[in-house]
């Protein structure tokens, strides 16, 4: 038996050897992503249909996700992500175009606007909260002496601008990726195309309306993806910012599942939200991957 193998091993091609170490070597690290992430995913899936104080197997979990407690936080989420989202765009994409353009301390402008991802979330918080203390917080000391105020708020405590205020703070975390995407793609746009536009005497909107625009329209896609995943499953910034208060018109479901998992102990409930954040970031994924592919069957 070990001859055989051994005259197998001795008749293979130069390219046969290279394929067999490469998946030799290829099956330590597949080991360890099923440990480190298809074993716990299903362990999720498991407990997610196991009903708290009982090990029978139970759709309760689900038949949960139309109850009043989970709608409102998956309403929140999805404010938070898409409110951030459009913040960031709106801001990213001028500061992109801005500073791909010739100008002093170029690199410097750069560097800071990325700064808010490199702070720890604890510093961020910290920061917001300072500027928007309802006692001495900047932002109201500002807006009272120019009279914009008339009173001091609460801005992470009053229930009318709290959620408004959490989406804020997110899409100022997460500005610098939508900016480095967006900027990336700047720098692949060929100069000969501005150019040509310059002489056909296109004026500056026009320039960003035919030729910068659809340059950045996939990128644009992919950064609006990607953060707003961030934002949707992000849950130290609003615990804490806000603790999901005031009465929970913060909540949302990274925070319900905190409270699911190590307040209330209800594992399966915990897993049903767990399970629902990562399938809502699927199907988000799916509909950009849909089209870029459409954008590129257009192209051919």
């Amino acid at each position: 038996m070990s001859k055989s193998i051994t005259d197998w091993y001795h008749n293979l091609s130069i390219e046969d050897t290279m394929q067999i170490a490469g998946i030799v070597m290829v099956v330590p690290a597949i080991l360890l992503l099923l440990m480190l992430l298809v074993t716990p995913f299903g362990y999720i899936i498991f407990a997610s249909f196991l009903e708290k104080g009982s090990q029978e197997f139970s759709l309760a979990n689900y038949a949960w996700l139309g109850s009043p407690l989970f709608l409102p936080s998956f309403r929140n989420s999805v404010i938070v992500g898409v409110g951030s989202v459009l913040i960031e765009i709106i801001v990213a994409v001028p500061l992109a175009i801005l500073l791909n353009q010739k100008m002093y301390f170029r690199g410097l402008w750069r560097a800071l606007i990325t700064l808010p991802w490199a702070v720890p979330t604890i510093a961020v918080a910290g920061a917001f909260l300072w500027l928007c203390n309802p006692h001495y917080g900047v932002l109201n000391q500002v807006g009272l002496a120019i009279g914009l105020l008339k009173e001091p708020l609460g801005f992470f405590g009053d229930p009318d601008i709290a959620l408004l205020s959490v989406v804020f703070a997110h899409a100022w975390k997460g500005l610098p990726l939508v900016f480095i995407i967006v900027f990336a793609s700047l720098q692949s746009l060929p100069e000969e195309q501005i150019e040509a536009a310059k002489i056909d005497g296109a004026p500056g909107f026009s320039q960003f309306q035919y030729v910068i625009l659809p340059h950045l329209k996939t990128s644009i896609a992919l950064a609006a993806v990607l953060s707003g995943a961030y934002n949707f499953s992000l849950f130290d910034l609003t615990f804490l910012l806000t603790g999901g208060g005031p009465a929970g018109l913060t909540m949302g479901l990274p925070m319900l599942e905190y409270n699911q998992m190590f307040r209330s102990l209800n594992i399966g409930r915990a897993a049903v939200i767990g399970m629902t954040i990562f399938f809502s970031c699927i199907v988000a994924l799916s509909a950009l991957f849909i089209l870029i592919a459409r954008d590129r069957a257009k192209k051919a």
